[in-house]
């Protein structure tokens, strides 16, 4: 229950393990999964809508960009490849709660620098260049769109497989 709901990192996995614990040491009752719904209540809602993974937004930019995912992780420099790598970079920040270096690990282990330099570079694009902002826009609205079609569509143990799956179906029309 408690690693289906909470996939953002380690520490928060461990916090709610931790907090299930002690509620139930508190309150001497044995630990199970209605225990563990009640001691987490406030911070798990069932309900809750899957967020945009790092990876769905990659794919969903080599979809847009017509690059292979390889590529987002290769040392290539051209222009075709570095910009929608730095569109990407950008997106994961603005769209996930993945700091620089996390997101610097997705991308084949570059240097945090080069990810801070990526969004501050598409930022300071999308002031004065509206093809730019339309292409962030329109990934935007797609991200958003895939998200909502599989979160009716598949449960949270399915969720992350089905986007893969979906990008693959999309790819191949």
């Amino acid at each position: 229950y408690i690693a289906t709901n909470i996939r953002s990192n380690i520490r928060e996995l461990e916090g709610a393990l931790n907090r299930v614990y002690a509620f139930g040491h508190l309150n001497k009752k044995e630990i199970n999964i209605e225990l563990a719904q009640e001691a987490l209540k406030n911070i798990i809602s069932p309900d809750e809508k899957r967020v945009i993974t790092p990876e769905f937004i990659i794919d969903t930019v080599c979809d847009h960009f017509h690059i292979k995912i390889s590529d987002m992780n290769s040392s290539k420099r051209t222009r075709e490849i570095a910009f929608p790598r730095q569109i990407a970079m950008y997106l994961i920040r603005e769209m996930t709660d993945k700091s620089f270096p996390e997101i610097a690990k997705l991308f084949g282990g570059k240097h945090h620098s080069t990810i801070k330099y990526a969004c501050d570079k598409i930022y300071a694009e999308l002031k004065y260049d509206e093809d730019l902002r339309n292409d962030i826009n329109s990934l935007k609205a797609e991200l958003k769109e895939l998200n909502q079609m599989l979160d009716k569509m598949f449960g949270p143990e399915e969720f992350p497989m089905a986007h893969n799956y979906i990008n693959n179906m999309i790819r191949m029309n």
